[in-house]
């Protein structure tokens, strides 16, 4: 096979290896510190080795006391003092010393190392070359190429100090530091040739000059550091306010969500956005199995399918604790969906939902990518799944409630109809008795006008028995809430058919004062409840003596209003400020009477009319009688 020309043009390896800036590094250490060694170690003495051994400890000091930059960038003073010491002392020993000192610095890669050395090597070989020709040159020319020598020395060490592919993108998030450190430096160093021929006894004061200026640049970068690091986190706090507030709004939108359905699925969605999962599901217990109860971006193949793993879950929920799957569990805790493709998730964060009262289910977010959670995300995600478990069981609760509330009202209407079921079992009978004597007179007569009075009788009787049905049916049927728009003297005049033989019997007058009112959008049924309890509670506070029951029907502009009177023993004061309350009545053994009664007529009747958005009051007086008035709004699309 023929080879590219690429291929053909590429170096071998030990000759590429030539190419790389550490093999060059090492080079230029080995030739000049072995040059150094060579030529004079025979010359060395004891103030040459104070002097090696002084410069090594001021690189030390130098590296240790560097300007970190927060790119990761280290700037010390080390070829300003290489410089210096090129000028003060023999070229070898500031060379050995170079060597020693940067081998004792701060630990790098031995690469990293290599090349630092050999940078310095050559500075420090470039100061002691401007040392020996400054004497026949002017005074300008030391201090310019001591100055061209540093920044060229900084230059070198950003280049080479990483790898190739790195190095230009390392020298542009470099240019803000180098921009004010290396001209500073550069300006020591031209301070150090300028001293040199002139007053040698001032470059100790120059390298002193050179500690401080390093000394307030570290004191600024770390300042500089502080300054990011406050601004990250302040990035992070309002991240995290902003994460908080988010919750805190889905929080809000489900505890004002009393539909189960909507709330569950209203907090997978939100949830899994603000998380940013690619699917999520929420199950919740139904007779001790995890059922899926909501999803987001999943298609499920049937509705509330059961989660499989059922063990697992239960594991994950009995600890309490959020738990990141990164495995391939993830993958078979993954709930039933209408589709082939296998799920492809990396993790799987599952949030138990969990009360004082027991677990209630979970709720899993499910991502491409494997993500972490600190410590903070986990407290403050495990405060936020308590809440919206206490959420959940509310909802279940008031639903619930619901249910219940709505056997009561049911339960109260088949109560209410019984207490009045003789009379109308004895209306009936009086009807069927006289449809079927003018019946038998019809057939037996001859006369035409004979027969036509019976069969007018008859249907009128007919009619009657017809009105006493439908309001039967409409008071007492069991259905969800149906609202729409009803006259109010309609109920008003079947829900008193059902009562008045009972009322007749009582010897109670029953008095009809309706005047016209307009439609309301109520429900009928619930609406001659209510008018049927009242009632009930009249007669019971008549009682066997007699007396009269109206009934009144009049528009008080926006509300229509209703009210019974009658002329009973009115409301004893021990109960008038709780009459409204569930069980609190005067009636039955509740209220050591003999009148059959459990206290729940008012209870519910109240519910029905603040449901509709009314109100219900009395006004009563011991001896005299009370009046219940219930007023009902009239609609804009009735008005």
């Amino acid at each position: 096979m023929a080879r590219s020309s690429s291929q053909l043009l590429r170096p071998p390896v030990p000759a590429r290896w030539l190419y790389q800036p550490t093999a060059f590094a090492i080079g230029v250490i080995l030739t000049l510190n072995g040059i150094a060694l060579a030529a004079t170690l025979p010359q060395w003495s004891l103030g040459a080795l104070v002097v090696s051994v002084g410069a090594a400890g001021m690189l030390v000091l130098s590296d240790r006391f560097a300007v970190h930059e927060p790119e990761g960038r280290r700037l010390t003073p080390a070829p300003v003092l290489l410089a210096g010491g090129a000028l003060m002392a023999a070229w070898s020993p500031v060379l050995i010393a170079t060597l020693l000192g940067s081998l004792l610095s701060a630990p790098r890669s031995w690469q990293r190392t290599a090349r630092i050395i050999a940078i310095r090597s050559l500075i420090a070989s470039g100061g002691a070359l401007i040392a020996s020709v400054s004497p026949s040159t002017p005074p300008l020319v030391p201090s310019l190429a001591l100055a061209l020598l540093i920044g060229a020395g900084y230059l070198a060490e950003t280049l080479f100090a990483t790898d190739h592919e790195q190095r230009f993108e390392r020298l542009h998030s470099d240019a803000a530091s180098l921009r004010w450190y290396v001209p500073g430096m550069a300006l020591h160093g031209a301070l150090f040739g300028a001293f040199w021929p002139a007053a040698p006894e001032a470059l100790p004061f120059a390298l002193a000059l050179v500690g401080g200026t390093q000394l307030l640049a570290r004191s600024q970068a770390q300042q500089r550091s502080i300054n990011a690091e406050l601004t990250s986190l302040r990035e992070q706090l309002s991240a995290r306010t902003e994460r908080l507030e988010r919750l805190q709004a889905l929080a809000t939108a489900m505890l004002a969500t009393l539909d189960d359905r909507r709330q569950l699925q209203l907090l997978c969605e939100r949830l899994a956005a603000l998380l940013d999962a690619d699917a999520g599901w929420i199950a919740l217990y139904e007779q001790e199995t995890l059922r899926v109860m909501a999803v987001h971006s999943l298609a499920l193949y049937q509705p509330d399918p059961p989660l499989p793993d059922q063990h697992r879950y239960h594991e994950m929920i009995q600890r309490g604790q959020i738990v990141l799957i990164a495995d391939e569990r993830a993958q078979h805790l993954a709930p039933p969906i209408a589709s082939d493709d296998p799920m492809r998730w990396s993790a799987l964060l599952a949030l138990p939902l969990k009360t004082d009262h027991g677990a209630l289910g979970i709720i899993c977010l499910a991502f491409e990518h494997v993500r972490g959670l600190n410590s903070d995300d986990q407290r403050i995600l495990t405060s936020f799944t308590r809440q919206a478990a206490v959420a959940i069981e509310n909802t279940r609760l008031f639903t619930e409630l619901r249910q219940k509330q709505a056997e009561l009202i049911q339960s109260s209407k088949l109560a209410a109809v019984g207490t009045f079921a003789a009379g109308i079992g004895h209306e009936f009978n009086n009807l069927l008795g006289g449809m079927l004597g003018y019946a038998e007179l019809g057939r037996s007569a001859s006369d035409t006008d004979e027969k036509d009075h019976a069969l007018d009788v008859i249907r009128q009787a007919c009619q009657r028995g017809r009105g006493i049905t439908r309001g039967l049916l409409t008071f007492a049927r069991r259905s969800e809430h149906c609202r729409e728009m009803h006259h109010l003297a309609d109920i008003i005049a079947e829900t008193l058919t059902l009562v008045e033989v009972d009322l007749r019997k009582s010897n109670i007058t029953l008095v009809r004062d309706i005047e016209p009112a307009p439609a309301i959008l109520c429900d009928g049924g619930q609406i001659a409840q209510v008018l049927l309890n009242l009632i009930t509670n009249a007669r019971d506070a008549i009682g066997q003596r007699g007396g009269t029951i109206t009934v009144s029907l009049r528009q008080c502009g926006a509300f229509v209003e209703l009210s019974v009177r009658d002329t009973g023993s009115g409301i004893p004061e021990s109960v008038r400020d709780r009459i409204f309350e569930p069980f609190v009545t005067t009636k039955g053994a509740l209220g050591a009477s003999n009148t059959p009664g459990t206290g729940l007529g008012l209870s519910v009747s109240y519910g029905i009319v603040k449901d509709h958005g009314g109100d219900i009051r009395f006004e009563t007086e011991t001896g005299v009688g009370t009046t219940m008035i219930v007023r009902l709004p009239i609609t804009p699309s009735a008005a």
